[in-house]
């Protein structure tokens, strides 16, 4: 008998579903796309646990006719395109084509719906894609569809999800997205009964983003425009120290579809270059209007991806655009008489060099603690010879040369430290005067209520203040002089990135905090500085790693060094 044989029509349908249903919240975005395109003027998901259990979304669209309906949840079928040439020209959310079914297939769904002409709607029940019950019902107008029990059937997608609270951030980053986009559609969303989103019909697309990114953006976001033909180009901007330590504030849109698109994207940074530090982001807001011909929005299974015709040419009208807008608004605020600037831009080279310690500057000591063991032999049998690019630390033994790097050693120090102080559980804070109010959006707030138990037992005492805004009312002696603003942000998009895994958030958030208060590459360190670190190294046990795991030196042999130059073969 042959090897090779024909699959069977339900492992074809899951095999489908996969491409599409990824985890609970593509199922949410498919069936918000479809209530948009029905017109709706409200929709509202529901929401038990991760999803898995139970999700709902309620229109009050057009609604189906129960013949239409029955049709839906066959395979390619869609009211979206007619003949070959529609598909590259789509107008509509909707279509790749098998969201219905491709639901149906991985759980236990039914949809309610009602046109307004019928004196009545229908209700029609699946399971892993068969229909099981068909009888009239009584309702308004509009759809409703619940998902129940998803993935029961497909076991492996199921393993593969996160926690409750994280397939939850990732339905309201979707419903956030849309309600961006749709300012005049109401949007509501509840997650196991809490409201995390009610935004009612907007008369503007600013006073729906400022309802959705919050009050301390009120004053920091400009509205910007760009019209060639066949493309405009609008949206806001915030104020370059609004920015983010990820991608997560950006949100770009093609003709109303939200993608995540890298060219969009890295247009956006590109027009924001030089105004913001090194691993920061901007918060920014892109509409794409442009002609349903020259992008294909049919890349990508779950439309997540869109290609356009021209790339280069929109990259450079969205970055230079968003480039003179801030240039502007900069200029704007400088008192001279010619607003037409000009800008050179020149990258110097520092040289490297190795410097004797007589040669360092005298600075404070380092404040010595105690921290776990009495010190070993490793990092203080070596002798500090000078500095590199004012990054590596080199030392010196009778055989080797050593490269150490001075941030990572002293994260590790750091970490160390709050590490002891966390598993102590003992409060060893300062209180502030003044609280630090720090205002997040709804997707933030989410990613901080997963991590707050571990923030607060690193010493940072922070807690809810208000809707979305979080109050940081003491921090630990180690974190005294540092940006408790950037440390919180920085800890809550880790989270929202997916960079904390389930079972290590104590030692991510950790290692986090150790990075920010740990002396940067670039600065130049005393030679007190430098045996106060290497002191505490081995006052660890003279660890060979940072946080992260990345190695803090490099050994390189005094033979290897002579076989370079020449003096040994």
């Amino acid at each position: 008998m042959g090897k090779i044989r024909l699959l069977s029509q339900e492992l074809i349908d899951q095999i489908a579903a996969g491409e599409v249903i990824e985890r609970p919240a593509s199922v949410v975005k498919e069936l918000v796309e479809n209530a948009i395109d029905a017109h709706s003027q409200s929709i509202t998901v529901e929401v038990e646990g991760s999803g898995i259990d139970l999700i709902r979304v309620v229109d009050d669209g057009i609604g189906m006719e129960v013949s239409d309906c029955e049709i839906a949840i066959l395979r390619h079928a869609t009211s979206k395109i007619s003949k070959t040439s529609d598909l590259f020209a789509i107008g509509t959310l909707g279509f790749r084509g098998e969201a219905l079914p491709s639901i149906a297939s991985v759980s236990k769904i039914s949809i309610s719906t009602r046109t307004a002409s019928s004196d009545h709607g229908w209700i029609i029940s699946l399971e892993a894609g068969k229909v099981i019950n068909k009888e009239p019902k009584g309702m308004p107008d509009g759809t409703i569809i619940t998902v129940k029990d998803l993935f029961y059937n497909t076991p492996v997608r199921k393993k593969f999800l996160k926690t409750a609270a994280t397939e939850q951030r990732h339905i309201l980053e979707v419903v956030s997205r849309y309600a961006m986009a749709y300012p005049s559609i109401r949007f509501q969303l509840k997650a196991n009964e809490r409201n995390l989103i009610d935004l009612p019909q907007a008369s503007s697309g600013k006073d729906r983003v400022h309802a959705l990114l919050g009050k301390s953006f009120q004053n920091k976001l400009k509205p910007f425009s760009c019209v060639r033909p066949g493309l405009t180009i609008n949206g806001f901007l915030a104020s370059p120290e609004m920015s983010r330590p990820s991608r997560a504030g950006i949100y770009t849109f093609v003709n109303k579809r939200s993608v995540r698109d890298a060219i969009l994207s890295a247009s956006i940074i590109e027009g924001f270059r030089g105004m913001l530090m090194t691993k920061r982001f901007p918060v920014a807001i892109l509409y794409v209007e442009i002609d349903p011909l020259d992008v294909d929005v049919n890349v990508h299974p779950t439309k997540a991806e869109v290609k356009f015709t021209n790339p280069s040419a929109v990259f450079g009208i969205i970055a230079n655009t968003i480039k003179q807008h801030l240039d502007k608004e900069i200029s704007s605020k400088i008192d001279i008489p010619d607003k037409k600037m000009s800008y050179e831009v020149r990258e110097y080279k520092t040289p490297g060099y190795a410097i004797k310690p007589d040669a360092f500057k005298p600075k404070a000591p380092l404040r010595q603690e105690t921290l776990l063991q009495p010190a070993t032999g490793f990092y203080t049998s070596k002798a500090p010879i000078g500095t590199l690019h004012s990054t590596y630390i080199l030392l010196e033994d009778d055989q080797s040369l050593f490269i150490l790097d001075q941030h990572a050693a002293h994260e590790r120090v750091n970490f160390e430290k709050l590490k002891r102080l966390y598993e102590s559980e003992k409060s060893q804070s300062q209180l502030l005067m003044n609280p630090i109010i720090i205002e997040l959006s709804r997707t933030e707030y989410l990613a901080y209520e997963e991590i707050e138990e571990h923030i607060n037992k690193t010493g940072v005492e922070v807690s809810p203040f208000g809707e979305r805004e979080i109050a940081v009312r003491s921090v630990p002696e180690i974190l005294k002089n540092s940006d408790i603003k950037l440390v919180i942000l920085d800890l809550i998009h880790a989270v929202v990135q997916g960079l904390f895994k389930k079972s290590c958030h104590a030692d991510d958030i950790l290692a986090s905090i150790a990075c920010h208060k740990s002396v940067r590459s670039g600065k130049n360190l005393a030679i007190r500085e430098i045996e106060g670190l290497l002191k505490d190294l081995d006052r660890l046990g003279s660890p060979e790693t940072c946080p992260h795991g990345r190695p803090l030196y490099k050994k390189i042999g005094l033979d290897e060094i002579e076989r370079w130059i020449g003096r040994r073969p």
